[in-house]
Parts: C-alpha cells; structure tokens; sequence
C-alpha cells in the first residue's frame, strides 16, 4: 500500500501530513515547540493521537523511542556507525534494518522475512516529502512514523554539520 509524507514548510514546529493513493490525509504529525526530546505526535485526521515519539537525549548514536498512549514502548530506532544511513529498528521485539541510499534519498525497511516498506525522498519538492510503500499491513502507522522520525534524525546530523 502506498503513502505520501508532505512537511509543512512555513511553521516554527515540524508538521507533517500523511496521504493515501486517493490524496485523503490519513494522519497528521505535530512535533512540539523547542521540545528538548524532540517530541513528535502521530494523529489521525480529527486530532485524536495515536503514537508518539521521544529523542534519548544524552546518546553517542541518535536514539528514538516510539510509544502508544498509554506510554509503552512499542519500537527503537537507533543510527549505526555507517558512511551511508542505516539504523536498528525493533518493532515489538522484532528485530529490523533501515538502509538509506548514498544521498539518503531512498530507504528500504528490511526484516528476516525480506523487504517491509520502501521509502523515496522527492527530489525537487518545497519541504521534504516521501512515497512509502509498505509490503507488510500490520504495522502501518509505526512503518509511516518510522520514516518521519527518519527525517528528523537526518536534519539533525545536516544542522551538527552547517554549525
């Protein structure tokens, strides 16, 4: 099933919508205003919150946790070491790899049972958006939230490197 993630260009915290193939937002990300964890929401259309996620603030490797309401965590994503992206996912004790391109404009969300999602970073486009195609129904909104958590992992390592 295919999906497609549009930031929001001109406001002072992240926003994010998430499409179906019919152009219907599916859900929406807000993340919070100078939150020092970096906090992000997943929500649905009519604001009600489904997931959120939370930066480990002091950590050698960029670390993010993602928890459903009742503050249980449900997934880890953690940065290798690496000259390209590449990230450990758990997802219930399920273990995956996330591996970007050289430019980190594709990735693909890799388990023991092959290929989950796929994820392309529009090129040309006014603020970041992505096509996510997942193979695997079941986790859904953790597979679109995956990939903005992605986002900000990476604009966090552009903004170390223009300082």
């Amino acid at each position: 099933m295919k999906f497609y993630i549009k930031q929001k260009v001109f406001s002072l915290k992240d926003n994010f919508s998430v499409y179906n193939d019919s152009e219907n937002t599916v859900y929406t990300v807000e993340g919070k205003f100078f939150s020092l964890k970096n906090k992000l929401t997943l929500k649905t259309p009519s604001g009600e919150d489904v997931l959120y996620s939370e930066k480990k603030v002091f950590s050698l490797r960029p670390t993010y946790f993602i928890y459903d309401l009742n503050g249980t965590q449900i997934a880890k994503i953690r940065q290798r070491f690496s000259f390209r992206p590449k990230f450990d996912v758990s997802i219930y004790h399920d273990s995956l790899t996330v591996q970007g391109s050289l430019f980190a404009h594709s990735f693909t969300v890799e388990s023991e049972r092959g290929i989950e999602a796929s994820v392309t970073k529009k090129i040309i486009s006014f603020g970041d958006s992505y096509e996510i195609d997942i193979q695997a129904p079941d986790n859904q909104e953790i597979y679109l939230f995956l990939v903005i958590v992605l986002d900000q992992v990476l604009h966090e390592q552009q903004n170390k490197r223009n300082h």
